[in-house]
């Protein structure tokens, strides 16, 4: 490298140095504040985001409750049923989260690639999925109920209770499914307060019709 070029580029560098120490502090606070202002920016978007999805996770054990508290007043035998047949939709509904925990990433990988079409259409593939699937297993769960609850060695009484209360719920087991995926749907479209108004509303609907027919001396016991 010639000389003259090393010396323009050292003293380019010097004077390059001395603009950054000798900036003003005006321009210093203003930078700051523009950083903090970032800052806070993005803390608002994850808590707008985390509090609804909190709630949403804070509902299903509320399902529960509400199960105890329609049924309980019936004797020990009907509730001792919807605690038998509730582990096993919960362990069924449970193996089959991945339909809302991998529907997030494929929609929020589209959206933001600018492709929110392309998004929609992601979520919408895992809600066929999951109507298919709860369709499936409504299908083979009806047979199979009496066999499930008797895995867990309760009297006659209640396993003949809570096959009932099982062979009611799965009616509503594709829903279920299809409102998981769409949650997932949602998360990935940073909408996470229409999931906890669909899993408030509607699933705790779709439970308490299910308790009510439970009741019902036609069916269960």
């Amino acid at each position: 490298m010639p000389p003259s070029t090393s010396v323009t580029a050292v003293t380019g560098s010097a004077f390059s140095l001395r603009a950054r120490t000798r900036m003003s502090p005006s321009r210093m606070l203003s930078d700051r504040a523009a950083v903090t202002a970032e800052r806070r920016a993005v803390d608002r978007d994850i808590v707008r985001l985390a509090v609804p999805a909190l709630g949403a996770l804070v509902v299903e054990p509320l399902f529960l409750l509400t199960d105890t508290a329609l049924v309980g007043h019936l004797g020990a035998t009907p509730l001792a049923a919807v605690g038998l047949a509730s582990a096993v939709l919960s362990t069924v509904t449970g193996l089959l989260v991945f339909l809302a925990y991998s529907t997030t990433p494929a929609v929020a990988r589209a959206l933001g690639g600018g492709d929110r079409r392309g998004a929609v259409h992601a979520g919408i593939d895992g809600m066929w999925l999951a109507l298919a699937l709860g369709v499936a297993l409504a299908l083979v769960g009806w047979p199979l109920a009496g066999p499930l609850v008797d895995v867990f060695g309760a009297s006659p009484e209640v396993s003949e209770a809570a096959a009932a209360y099982l062979t009611i719920s799965l009616i509503g087991l594709p829903g279920i499914l299809i409102v998981t995926a769409s949650t997932g749907l949602l998360r990935g479209l940073q909408d996470t307060k229409t999931p906890l108004v669909v899993a408030t509303i509607v699933v705790s609907a779709m439970r308490i019709n299910a308790d009510e027919l439970f009741e019902n001396p036609l069916v269960g016991k």
